[in-house]
């Protein structure tokens, strides 16, 4: 019984894994999944089990979100329940994972519920082409639309998935090849959305192998023909090259920069963190999006007024989760989810795969309200499950291997 029990509860955490790259389209299924999963938990858990995620790094996120929960209730920022509650959904599923000894199969899970969104996605792009008779990456809403989610998230799914076919190469030998393959497949795709921030994550990642690998040469020879690759995406597809401010006209640096929107919104949060002084508690995270709308109608240095226009009605956040935690919940907290990254490459930067987990992670949250959304929360906790699963004991091939 008890073997049955765990083997519907790895199958269902699986399926949950599957459909997280989902989550855009119905954020109740993987909801529905969580709560069949916390039903099984009691169970299928282990007293031993519980060690996984007892260590430094995770009683740092423990702190954080107990932390959180307090000052919400102490001030009463219930506009701000959402957010902690993502922040309890990452707990809850690092958690649900604990009772998990077959590491492979939620995994793989992810890879293939990953490959089953860009298979969707790339028919969706054929349909837009046809339609439009144009092939434009760069901005607008039938981007999402394509991809079944809004681009930084999707992107991140795609990198996630990247990583950990890697991970998956070094873990079977018959169908190694596959995953090099289906790895390939979502570098390709990512090119193709034009995906910045992903991108940048896998070439810092790239560059990483080769202080991991033990082949230094075929390691450098790998690097130069992605490279060689990525030189002739730049050059066949026009969207990667607009997205990346690669033009032929002429523009000074301080023109490209405010092509960014980040230029702005970074802009308008240091105004706001200076002016406020609210550098204990910070100012509560719907508050601090509402003070940058503020700031949006009443800067003077926008381009025009259809620049403007654009970011009041899109009402951008602070598109950074460190300034997030700065401005909405105070110093504290900032320095707590910087301690948090801190110890985890402490903990596990001997093992390469964790460790541009580890950087894909800090990229991600360093252009992204990560924990604001809750697809954002799903791959926070996924990714953590998935490094934990990759660091811990009894693990081989934790470091690429060039033989």
């Amino acid at each position: 019984m008890k073997k049955n029990l765990e083997y519907i509860y790895l199958t269902v955490f699986s399926l949950f894994c599957a459909v997280v790259p989902f989550t855009d389209l119905g954020e109740a299924i993987p909801n529905i999944i969580l709560i069949v999963l916390i039903a099984l938990f009691p169970f299928v858990v282990q007293k031993q089990n519980w060690r996984k995620i007892l260590d430094k790094r995770f009683y740092t996120l423990y702190l954080l979100v107990f932390l959180l929960t307090i000052q919400l209730v102490i001030f009463k920022r219930w506009e701000d329940f959402k957010f902690v509650n993502n922040l309890w959904l990452v707990v809850l599923i690092l958690i649900s994972s604990i009772p998990i000894k077959n590491k492979l199969v939620p995994i793989l899970s992810f890879i293939y519920g990953s490959l089953a969104l860009l298979v969707i996605s790339v028919i969706n792009l054929v349909i837009h082409y046809k339609l439009s008779g144009q092939f434009n990456m760069t901005v607008g809403d039938h981007v999402s639309s394509i991809l079944l989610g809004d681009r930084p998230y999707i992107g991140y799914v795609y990198v996630l998935s990247f990583c950990m076919c890697l991970y998956v190469a070094t873990q079977v030998s018959k169908a190694k090849f596959l995953y090099y393959i289906l790895a390939l497949l979502f570098l390709i795709f990512l090119l193709i959305i034009s995906a910045r921030i992903s991108l940048i994550s896998i070439i810092i990642g790239v560059l990483a192998y080769f202080c991991y690998a033990k082949n230094r040469k075929k390691a450098g020879l790998i690097i130069i023909t992605l490279c060689f690759f990525s030189v002739v995406m730049f050059s066949i597809n026009p969207s990667l090259k607009k997205r990346f401010f690669i033009s032929s006209t002429n523009y000074s640096l301080e023109q490209m920069v405010k092509f960014e929107p980040r230029y702005f919104i970074w802009s308008c949060a240091n105004d706001i963190f200076f002016q406020n002084k609210s550098y204990l508690a910070g100012s509560g995270f719907v508050n601090i999006n509402n003070e940058l709308e503020n700031c949006y109608v009443n800067r003077l240095d926008f381009a025009d007024e259809k620049q403007q226009d654009f970011f009041v009605r899109s009402k951008f956040n602070t598109h950074n989760q460190f300034i997030n935690f700065l401005l909405s919940a105070g110093v504290l907290m900032f320095l707590i989810f910087i301690i948090f990254f801190v110890l985890w490459l402490k903990l596990d930067y001997k093992s390469y795969y964790s460790f541009i987990l580890l950087l894909s992670l800090i990229l991600f949250c360093s252009v992204e309200n990560v924990l604001t959304r809750q697809m954002g929360g799903e791959l926070f906790a996924l990714t953590l499950v998935f490094s934990t699963m990759i660091s811990s004991k009894g693990q081989n091939h934790n470091n690429p291997s060039l033989k």
